[in-house]
C-alpha cells in the first residue's frame, strides 16, 4: 500500500525543460544589455542637460571669426553687421500650428567680413508650390541677438540645390554645399534668429531640453522584461509554483 505525500512533505523539484532553458539564455544578455545601455544613455544625457543650462545661463557672445569655433552650441550671441540681401534659402516643409511653410536663412556679413548664415524664422506656404516667398532682409549695419546651432546631419536632407536665381529651395542647412552656391565661405554652424531682432520673421523656435526621463523609462521596461523572463525560467523548470498552490 503507498502512502500519499501530505502538502507538508512535498519536496522542491528542479526539472530542467532544454528549450525554456536555451531561450532564456540567449534573451536574458540582450535584455540586460539594452537596460543599461538605457540607463548609461539617461546619464549622458543628464550631462548634457547640465551643460545646456550653463551655456544658457552665459551672457551672450559677440560672434567674430575668430571665437566662433569655441562656442558652445546654443549660446546666445550678438552678431553686428549687414544682411547679404535677396540671397534667401528656404527651408522646406516646415510646419507651425500645423501649417505647412518654409524657414528663411539668410547670409549676415559681420563687422570682420566673415559670413554667417541666419535662420531668421517661419513663413507659411503660399497656395502654390510654383510661388515661393522671399522675405527681404533690413538694410544697412545691424545688430542681432540669436543662438548658435550645429546643422543636422541627416543622409537623405542636404542643401544642394542647381537652380538658377533666388530664393532657393533647401531641405536642410547645410554649410558647405550653401557656401558653393554663394560664391563665398561661411560659417560652420548658423545663427538662430531670436524674436525682436532685425529681420525676423515667425520665431517660435522649439524648447531646448535635453531629457534622461524617456531613456529612465526604457530602461526599466528592459529590466522588468529580465526580471520576468527569469520568473518564467524558474517556473518552467522548477514546481514552485505547484508547491505555492499547496500552501
Amino acid at each position: 500500500m503507498s502512502v500519499q505525500k501530505s502538502p507538508a512533505e512535498a519536496q522542491f523539484t528542479i526539472a530542467l525543460n532544454w528549450k525554456v532553458t536555451l531561450l532564456c539564455l540567449l534573451t536574458l544578455p540582450v535584455l540586460l544589455t539594452l537596460g543599461f545601455w538605457q540607463l548609461d544613455r539617461a546619464e549622458q544625457k543628464q550631462q548634457q542637460q547640465a551643460q545646456l543650462t550653463e551655456t544658457l545661463a552665459l551672457p551672450p557672445a559677440r560672434l567674430t571669426q575668430d571665437n566662433a569655433s569655441g562656442l558652445r552650441e546654443y549660446r546666445r550671441l550678438i552678431l553686428s553687421g549687414r544682411y547679404l540681401r535677396d540671397r534667401n534659402w528656404l527651408l522646406d516643409n516646415r510646419h507651425r500650428d500645423g501649417q505647412v511653410g518654409y524657414e528663411v536663412v539668410t547670409p549676415f556679413e559681420l563687422e570682420g567680413g566673415a559670413v554667417v548664415l541666419v535662420n531668421r524664422g517661419w513663413v507659411p506656404a503660399p497656395a502654390r508650390r510654383t510661388e515661393r516667398p522671399d522675405p527681404e532682409a533690413p538694410e544697412g549695419a545691424v545688430t542681432l541677438f540669436a543662438e548658435w546651432i550645429e546643422p543636422s546631419d541627416h543622409p537623405l536632407l542636404d542643401g544642394r540645390n542647381t537652380e538658377e536665381g533666388w530664393p532657393k529651395v533647401i531641405l536642410a542647412i547645410e554649410p558647405e554645399a550653401m557656401e558653393t552656391q554663394l560664391g563665398q565661405p561661411v560659417m560652420e554652424r548658423y545663427a538662430r534668429l531670436e524674436a525682436g531682432s532685425r529681420g525676423a520673421l515667425v520665431t517660435d523656435w522649439p524648447d531646448t531640453e535635453v531629457s534622461a526621463t524617456k531613456h529612465t523609462a526604457y530602461a526599466v521596461q528592459w529590466f522588468a522584461m529580465a526580471l520576468a523572463l527569469v520568473l518564467w525560467f524558474i517556473l518552467a523548470n522548477t514546481n514552485l509554483w505547484v508547491l505555492w498552490r499547496r500552501r
